[in-house]
């Protein structure tokens, strides 16, 4: 993952770029696309009403739940004396782990007792924000000006919601195997960020032990 941390607050002319960034990073690891397929089978008896709703509920729950581990991102570090490598190193095995098993094909949540209170219980979480998730945007918070990572969480979830409000003309017009073609694109993208956050983690571990 590329750190934009030096980037100043006072130079908006940086602003769209580091957004951008931060918005695909987070996209990725969320991957609204992926969530697709369940979120037809889970909503298919219900009425178009009902299921604007619940994407409208998913998408506040999803918001919620980032805004909170964007605010408290650095006291959690703070609270269990976790350094940057340290994170990057832990976020690193999580989300390649993730990504291996979403290429793998094996599902991001186990099956589903209930279809009631599906909004927030599994599509806002753990199908959208699962611990990956959680883990990106705390590494995120550290690493980048709040005010940027808020925006680009806004920019996610309005995506998020878009792509849900519209599942089924997405899933017309590019088929089950594009949509799953377009899943395990996004997985390799969390591929990479987890090689980088590996990369980057180690750097430091070798830097602070003066080996390099």
């Amino acid at each position: 993952m590329i750190d934009v941390s030096f980037f100043s607050l006072s130079d908006l002319s940086y602003w769209p770029y580091q957004v951008a960034l931060v918005s695909a990073q987070i996209f990725a690891i969320l991957n609204p696309v992926s969530v697709l397929p369940v979120f037809l089978s889970l909503t298919e008896d219900l009425g178009v009403a009902a299921r604007h709703r619940i994407v409208a509920r998913s998408s506040l729950a999803v918001f919620i739940i980032c805004f909170i581990m964007a605010i408290a991102g650095n006291y959690i570090l703070s609270f269990f004396n976790i350094n940057i490598a340290s994170l990057r190193v832990g976020g690193g095995i999580l989300l390649m782990v993730i990504a291996v098993e979403m290429l793998g094909g094996l599902p991001r949540t186990k099956s589903i007792d209930s279809r009631e209170e599906v909004a927030i219980v599994p599509i806002a979480t753990p199908l959208l924000v699962g611990p990956g998730t959680m883990t990106t945007v705390i590494l995120l918070s550290a690493s980048v000006p709040l005010a940027v990572l808020v925006v680009s969480i806004i920019v996610v979830v309005l995506l998020t919601y878009a792509i849900l409000r519209y599942s089924e003309h997405l899933v017309r017009l590019t088929g089950k195997n594009g949509i799953r073609a377009l899943g395990r694109f996004m997985t390799i993208i969390i591929a990479a960020f987890a090689a980088q956050l590996l990369y980057s983690g180690l750097t430091d571990w070798l830097v602070s032990w003066g080996l390099i």
